[in-house]
């Protein structure tokens, strides 16, 4: 008797399991904005008009036509920025327009039909301003929308066209006026950062290709190779030596950067950490420390190839402001220190944008050379 019980007890509770299951299925049907349950950004970069579908998908098959409606809720931008620490921009509304608000969801289907999202200008998008255009799901028929996959935040950058700074030839700059700043001196915490393209690496002992920074006694320098590395691998040499194992290919651009925060170093190449170290060393010296170069150290070790947008900042950067920021920063931004977008055309100098009088000279070579319609970020083949 006592085993008849046990098994009409498991059968109960098999019977409630599998009934509990087939309820559960049926309430956990939802509605939600297509390809959010994978990641509700999308990162697209434009130099012109351009138009794409948006959807709304159903975890179920349609039994009968569902209307979905959509909206384009700017109200959420600032709570985004907020939340992530991003510094977003609303997309002036003479940029886009929304096909149409409502789409259906047919009978059999489990996705709407595309409605057309169309960036219609890039007119009145400011020069490196990252925008956000949070579009939402704003009803659905039959089933409940899934709220964390209600919105589905479009990041849109607008393709920058600009002159950089040609370093071949034996060309090369310096900044002679941190030489006479002495608050300089001692910089707890700083960050480098660059794009550059390379020609060609050096092939002669002892290998090195110098993009921008102070060598003397490795006070703080960004640079390709060494007698102990690859001459295409990049290396950060600041007391303590930090080398990504990554290497770099000739005809392609890339964006360096190197935050130290007084107590480790990071490295970002493209916006992605590539290494970290800890630090040995104490505040950086801008001022009497060493002379500031792009382009050159310790009696040459050029650079063969192109820089552009090259900064220092006396604050660590974030890893998503360096990701939201490669193209175009604005000069007043907090702690921007220097700023050389290296687009001014003239022979003998490339301007500090920030206004603090950072200004790069010409160092070596007759006069500095620029390559126009340059486009940032780089066209993806």
């Amino acid at each position: 008797m006592k085993t008849l019980n046990t098994i009409q007890l498991l059968i109960g509770f098999l019977f409630f399991f599998l009934t509990g299951c087939k309820n559960a299925e049926e309430l956990s049907h939802l509605i939600y904005m297509t390809g959010t349950e994978k990641t509700t950004v999308s990162r697209i970069t434009i130099d012109g008009p351009q138009s794409f579908g948006v959807s709304a998908t159903c975890t179920a098959k349609a039994e009968q036509d569902l209307r979905v409606s959509f909206r384009i809720d700017n109200s959420l931008v600032d709570k985004y920025n907020n939340e992530k620490g991003t510094n977003y921009k609303v997309l002036p509304e003479q940029c886009y327009n929304l096909e149409k608000s409502e789409s259906v969801i047919k009978q059999g289907s489990c996705v709407s039909t595309p409605v057309m999202f169309n960036l219609t200008t890039t007119e009145g998008m400011e020069d490196g301003a990252v925008y956000l255009v949070p579009i939402s799901l704003a009803s659905a028929e039959g089933y409940p929308i899934l709220e964390s996959c209600r919105t589905n935040y479009i990041v849109i950058n607008r393709t920058i066209i600009t002159k950089v700074l040609s370093l071949s030839g034996g060309r090369s700059l310096n900044v002679p006026n941190f030489t006479k700043d002495p608050s300089l001196q001692s910089i707890p915490q700083i960050t480098m950062e660059c794009r550059v393209k390379v020609n060609s690496f050096c092939n002669l002992d002892p290998y090195i290709s110098s993009i921008m920074g102070i060598e003397y006694a490795e006070n703080f320098l960004l640079r390709f190779g060494d007698v102990t590395i690859k001459n295409n691998q990049f290396q950060v040499t600041a007391k303590d030596q930090v080398t990504p194992e990554m290497t770099f290919d000739t005809g392609k651009w890339y964006h360096l950067a190197v935050v130290f925060d007084g107590n480790q170093f990071i490295v970002y190449i493209n916006g992605e950490v590539a290494a970290t170290k800890q630090a040995t060393r104490g505040p950086v010296n801008l001022y009497d420390g060493g002379d500031f170069h792009f382009g050159f150290s310790y009696n040459g070790r050029f650079l063969d190839g192109f820089i552009s947008e090259a900064r220092i900042w006396t604050r660590p950067l974030s890893q998503v402001e360096i990701q939201e920021n490669m193209c175009y920063v604005q000069p007043d931004s907090e702690g921007l220190l220097a700023y050389w977008r290296f687009n001014d055309g003239d022979p003998k100098t490339a301007k500090d944008f920030t206004g603090h009088g950072y200004d790069a000279q010409i160092k070596t070579g007759n006069t500095l050379e620029w390559a126009d319609g340059i486009k940032c970020p780089e066209p993806q083949n």
